[in-house]
């Protein structure tokens, strides 16, 4: 197979090996795969879990196939299959996906082509409209996957029907409980609940308190959210909501704005659960932790770094939350090689490049694996906002 690479771009992939780099951390790095360069790795096993990078619908000289959205969908599934096939899992080990749309509408015929792989028992899963890093692109996939001596769990709560969608609602697995990202429905009839944005976000909560009881877990568990609002002028509604849910140590978390597969739609949360003894890390904050650290696994909240000598400069922020993530991560007695996966959000895809310069200057070797999307952020002068999981 001819090997090369998009710099900074998509990894070409066949089948696999493992390149292993501690104890806690393996790189997985299917042959026909040159990384040198390349500031994320396909996947990365830590801990209890197989994390796999945003991924594309490439061939294996990284260039993005012909065919449309179900052409995509259906490389870019191949490609995370080799992935996991060279850290020895399959799709049947696959909890948790992250599907990036670069047009919402092409959401039913990416469904079509995904259903194929994920017939039965399919994984959580959060489909959002994003700008993706290579022109052509119309879809990207990032994947977790628990091996299969992990006792799984599908939940589904009495009285609510089954998922007519090829995504579970929740799944517990091991000491882990990952929520498929909710928007605002009736569960027994899965019909749009309209309303406010704090009527929206109620309705969501209260479908995942559901679902996180019924599964034997509290929603004080909750250890990681990510929220996507569709007009971001609802952040502040939504937190007053959002941070009565879970109690004096909330999730971490990123919010960012998103197409949600329906106009009545004013939000969608995503959750992942880890039962344990939480450590809250960082300044106080009602709506969110900046770290969490339970057992072996440090989740850190999206950071943002704009501030005075930072606006309008990507290079500055992007090191500006690098060097906060450093500290944040040695308050909680793991350092970098320790991270696992990363979410990068830009505002602005032409920036992406320069993003990269300054994040290969800290993950120089063995980086995280790693999704990238634009974004709208929050606050107007945030260009970047990045999130990490790391692994003791």
């Amino acid at each position: 197979m001819k090997r090369k690479t998009l710099a900074y771009g998509v990894i070409a992939v066949s089948v696999g090996s493992v390149i292993a780099m501690a104890q806690t951390k393996q790189i997985v790095a299917p042959p026909g795969s040159l990384l040198s360069g390349v500031p994320f790795s396909p996947g990365v096993k830590a801990g209890d879990l197989f994390h796999v990078a945003g991924t594309l619908g490439t061939d294996s000289g990284g260039k993005i196939v012909a065919g449309g959205i179900e052409a995509q969908t259906k490389r870019a599934l191949e490609n995370i299959g080799a992935i996991l096939k060279a850290g020895g899992m399959g799709y049947k080990d696959v909890v948790s996906t992250n599907v990036f749309l670069a047009d919402m509408r092409d959401f039913d015929a990416m469904n079509k082509a995904y259903r194929e792989v994920f017939a039965t028992n399919p994984p959580v899963r959060a489909t959002t409209q994003a700008d993706l890093m290579l022109r052509d692109g119309l879809v990207e996939i990032s994947a977790i996957a628990a091996p299969a001596n992990l006792q799984r769990r599908f939940i589904n709560p009495q009285g609510w029907p089954a998922n007519p969608l090829p995504y579970s609602r929740a799944i517990a697995v091991g000491d882990h409980l990952f929520l498929a990202g909710l928007v605002s429905q009736n569960p027994q009839t899965g019909a749009a609940f309209g309303g406010d944005i704090k009527v929206q976000t109620k309705q969501i909560l209260e479908n995942a308190k559901t679902l996180t009881e019924a599964a034997g877990f509290k929603m004080s568990d909750m250890v990681f959210g990510r929220v996507w609002l569709t007009d971001p002028r609802d952040f502040q509604d939504m937190n007053e909501v959002y941070r009565t849910y879970f109690g004096e140590t909330p999730p971490t978390r990123a919010t960012t704005r998103a197409s949600l597969t329906s106009p009545t739609y004013k939000a969608e949360i995503m959750l992942w659960g880890v039962k344990g003894q939480k450590q809250k890390l960082g300044d106080a904050n009602p709506n969110l932790s900046q770290a969490i650290k339970v057992g072996n696994y440090v989740f850190l909240s999206g950071l943002t770094g704009a501030g005075q000598a930072g606006r309008g400069d990507i290079g500055v922020q992007t090191t500006t939350i690098l060097t906060n993530i450093q500290n944040a991560l040695k308050g909680a007695g793991v350092d970098v090689p320790k991270v696992v996966t990363a979410q990068v959000w830009l505002t602005d895809a032409r920036n992406f490049a320069a993003m990269n310069e300054a994040y290969v200057k800290v993950f120089k070797t063995d980086p995280p694996a790693r999704a990238t999307v634009g974004s709208q952020l929050m606050a107007a002068d945030n260009l970047v906002e990045i999130a990490m999981i790391a692994v003791k």
